[in-house]
């Protein structure tokens, strides 16, 4: 009980004013062998149970760090967002969503707290006022023949989970290790909570609390399919859309009892062959949010 209340007490100032969705990129296999992979994605209340289309921005960061054309993304009427993209290199690849921005809201100050005004409200006299955004992110790695850490220690957005441990080489027996950052900066004494497949993004009662370095490590029950989320709250850059951003950074990954087994990956085919075999690009715009 005092474990809830406590990440309760440390999510208040993070999380957004009105019930929120949260959202994740999850692969069909953390570690392929064929040179594909799927990815879904979706903001959600409950993991893995896609509710609304990320859209069709996500990114694909190659084993250099390169930023890589995905052959296919598709929003469907299922609420998800799914992209197939050609690995043809070995190593680590990057699939995520960047920085995305929500709307703004227009908040009151009452009772030493906030709440969304209303459509056509007017604040009282003398009201303190704000205006909050929503800014996400959500990343997941996928590995084909050999890990490597390029593209993992690339930072992405200001609300950034560096994964210590290489995401896609965690292991049940050793626990996971990330370090929570914002604008670079080690943040510590922030919750960043552990969710398994099924739990509601509302069950806040396993999370890790970082050190004075921003490290946070985790341990599991068994093996499975996790997302770790860090929420923050703080002042957006001048010239910003809303005063206050409402940050929120997820990660989904999967634990394992033994590592996968290294392999060595033949040179890609020539372009020309690639382009004959890849079938073509495909964008539907995704719906409004």
């Amino acid at each position: 009980m005092k474990r809830h209340v406590l990440a309760a007490v440390l999510f208040a100032a993070a999380v957004t004013p009105a019930a929120a969705y949260t959202s994740y990129v999850k692969p069909n296999e953390f570690w392929v062998v064929e040179p594909e992979v799927q990815i879904e994605g979706s903001y959600a209340t409950q993991f893995f149970t896609p509710s609304i289309a990320l859209g069709d921005s996500l990114t694909v960061l190659n084993p250099d760090g390169q930023r890589i054309s995905a052959d296919r993304i598709a929003v469907t009427a299922g609420g998800t967002t799914e992209l197939h993209a050609e690995l043809a290199r070995g190593g680590t690849y990057r699939i995520s969503t960047g920085e995305v921005a929500g709307q703004v809201a227009n908040l009151v100050g009452e009772n030493g707290a906030w709440r969304v005004l209303g459509a056509n409200e007017t604040p009282a006299e003398g009201a303190q006022t704000t205006t909050l955004q929503t800014i996400t992110v959500a990343d997941t790695y996928v590995t084909r023949g050999a890990a490597n850490r390029t593209a993992v220690d690339q930072n992405i957005g200001r609300l950034a989970l560096h994964p210590v441990t290489h995401p896609n080489q965690v292991l049940v027996s050793q626990g996971f290790q990330v370090q929570l950052l914002f604008d670079g900066q080690p943040m510590a004494n922030s919750a960043v909570v552990i969710y398994a497949a099924g739990d509601a993004e509302t069950k806040l009662d396993r999370y890790v609390v970082t050190d004075a370095a921003g490290n946070a490590t985790f341990t599991f029950d068994g093996p499975g399919t996790y997302i770790i989320a860090a929420r923050h709250r703080a002042d957006m850059p001048a010239g910003s859309p809303a005063a206050v951003g409402s940050y929120t950074t997820t990660l989904t990954f999967e634990a394992l009892d033994q590592l996968y087994a290294e392999t060595e990956i033949r040179e890609a085919p020539a372009p020309d062959d690639r382009r004959a075999r890849t079938p073509p690009r495909r964008r539907v715009g995704r719906p409004d949010l």
